[in-house]
């Protein structure tokens, strides 16, 4: 009797052992022709590589080892003592170059009262030989009627002389005045120019100075940390890298035999081995143009013609909906497996 109910019992655990196996079975690999299921998918989010912008010995590391920071935290300092003489010689370029623009300044006004002084004498020596020639004519007009004396007519072409020589001295004043101007003109332009190229030397030592402290650029969670104090970084470098918190979405590469009915717009459910127990929502935001071999860096090549038929896979963007828990979307760590179904019919 005992062995008969022994043999009973252990009949029905082999047939619930039976029955759990092709349920799990008829779930994970049955689905019906309403869905399309992978479980070649995975969480994907922004890795960030943090870089420095400037060469240097770090002086200073505020994170570690997958810590959250928010955009703007510091999380590395170089040493910024170079950088800090650098604008300080910048400033003191640009100071004397400003100094050098005020002393061609100042002498320019000083050549421009010379340029209308000379042209204020110009107009009176001028008046002064119109004057004189018009009394040198009336003497010579008098010398040919006897009416005046040689000595008379001979002064009179000598003040007629000293006139359109003083005339013609005012000129060339005049035009040394306007030749110096152009120069100082010149000049000018060029400390203006030089002026202009210090202060762009100091913006830019202030701004390589301001690389010296490095900032995260998102809010998100720090990667591991291979740095350390007093090591010597080069620009470009990268020092971190950082998990964006603020974009999450779903990957999932489709046998090429599925694509018939996934379109953009379609709904779609996914499960994290990580997370078990909930369902998160999505739809189809994006389909690949290229299978997922074409990215490849060695692509098959088949000039041989050697060629086995291997079935590809499309890789497809789902983007989370809205309404998932945010609490549970903040668990989809970046590289997670996920099983998807696309639901191609409502």
């Amino acid at each position: 009797m005992n062995k008969k109910i022994v043999k009973r019992l252990y009949n029905v655990v082999v047939i619930l052992l039976l029955a759990g196996a092709v349920t799990w079975c008829f779930s994970h690999f049955v689905h019906g022709s309403n869905v399309e299921y992978t479980d070649d998918a995975q969480v994907c989010r922004h890795i960030t590589p943090i870089n420095t912008r400037v060469q240097g010995f770090i002086k200073e590391i505020r994170f570690t080892d997958f810590q959250h920071v928010k955009k703007g935290d510091t999380l590395v300092i170089i040493e910024d003592a170079e950088y800090r003489l650098q604008v300080a010689q910048a400033e003191a370029g640009l100071r004397g170059s400003k100094a050098g623009s005020s002393v061609v300044s100042a002498t320019m006004t000083t050549t421009n009262t010379n340029v209308q002084t000379a042209a204020a004498g110009i107009e009176e020596a001028r008046v002064d030989m119109q004057n004189a020639k018009q009394d040198f004519d009336r003497f010579a007009a008098l010398m040919k009627k006897d009416a005046v004396t040689r000595q008379q007519y001979d002064n009179a072409y000598a003040r007629y002389l000293a006139a359109k020589a003083r005339y013609e001295q005012a000129n060339s004043r005049k035009q040394s005045a306007a030749s110096v101007k152009n120069v100082q003109t010149h000049q000018l332009g060029g400390s203006r120019a030089g002026e202009s190229v210090a202060e762009a030397q100091l913006n830019l030592a202030r701004l390589n100075l301001s690389y010296t402290v490095i900032v995260a650029t998102c809010d998100g969670v720090m990667g591991k940390k291979d740095i350390h104090v007093g090591q010597l970084v080069q620009p470009g470098q990268m020092l971190a890298r950082i998990v964006d918190d603020n974009d999450v979405w779903v990957v999932a590469n489709y046998r090429e035999t599925q694509m018939d009915g996934i379109t953009i717009g379609k709904q779609v459910e996914f499960t994290a081995d990580a997370i078990p127990g909930v369902v998160f929502r999505g739809k189809v935001e994006a389909l690949s143009a290229a299978a997922g071999n074409a990215y490849s860096m060695i692509p098959v090549d088949n000039a041989t013609g050697n060629f086995v038929k291997v079935e590809q896979r499309v890789p497809v963007r789902i983007a989370l909906s809205k309404d998932n828990d945010a609490k549970q979307v903040a668990l989809l760590r970046a590289g997670l497996n996920v099983e998807t179904k696309v639901r191609i019919k409502e």
